[in-house]
């Protein structure tokens, strides 16, 4: 089956819940600090598209309140509020902050009853922009961050569309690239990185697709099941 009628398909059949973002818009930087893998990486796109030369590459940029604040309090077992995405909302601590539409659906039984999704609507094409959701963490000694992904796409590699999930700062710079990659991956994954080196610091949580709106091509991300965990958490600011 072709992969955006894959992607449209499995959509349709979860039911899309969204909100519409809010907040001022910020320009995104590029990673300057790398996360540290636990699990390998994920496979590689296995159906790829050629390159277009009509094609180009889009900044990322990220729509973030002013006040950057984490939702979950030092004292929870998981730094992360809604981690399962439960209710079919984007709330309770996430907000979307991409220039493109984020949603929740109903997802498959073994990750959990919902999952946020980025990309398009239908699975077709790429998003012109982000299609992400943020929450504000407060990064505890002793990190641990885990979620469960399910990728698909069929981009040859990353320079024009990519999942990712990575730390920013109050001004939606990028501090922490934990992945970006164009993976076609049609099964829950388990990724985990170790934060540790972060300790104390408050940043916004993210996890999207990035696309330069090309319609040839698709990207997709499924996300659930975020949990941020650590050997002991800091004295709260």
């Amino acid at each position: 089956m072709e992969l955006a009628q894959r992607a449209e398909r499995l959509f349709k059949s979860w039911g899309p819940a969204r909100r519409k973002p809010r907040g001022n818009t910020l320009e995104g930087s590029n990673p300057s600090l790398s996360a540290i893998f636990l699990v390998a990486p994920l496979a590689v796109a296995l159906v790829a598209q050629t390159p277009s030369p009509g094609r180009h590459i889009v900044s990322n940029r990220f729509v973030l309140p002013a006040i950057l604040k984490a939702t979950a309090t030092a004292s929870s077992d998981n730094l992360v509020s809604n981690g399962n995405f439960e209710g079919g909302k984007i709330d309770e601590g996430w907000i979307e902050c991409g220039t493109q539409p984020a949603y929740v659906t109903i997802g498959p039984a073994r990750a959990g009853s919902f999952a946020l999704y980025s990309g398009t609507r239908d699975g077709r094409g790429e998003p012109d922009g982000d299609s992400g959701v943020c929450q504000a963490v407060r990064v505890p000694a002793g990190a641990v961050l885990t979620a469960e992904l399910y990728q698909l796409s069929n981009e040859p590699d990353a320079r024009f569309a990519y999942q990712e999930a990575d730390l920013l700062d109050q001004r939606g710079n990028i501090v922490v690239n934990l992945y970006r990659a164009a993976n076609d991956s049609p099964r829950w994954t388990r990724g985990s990185w170790n934060l540790g080196a972060y300790a104390g610091n408050t940043y916004w949580l993210y996890f999207g697709v990035h696309g330069d709106g090309y319609a040839k091509a698709t990207t997709q991300q499924f996300v659930t099941k975020v949990m941020l965990t650590g050997s002991a958490s800091p004295r709260p600011e």
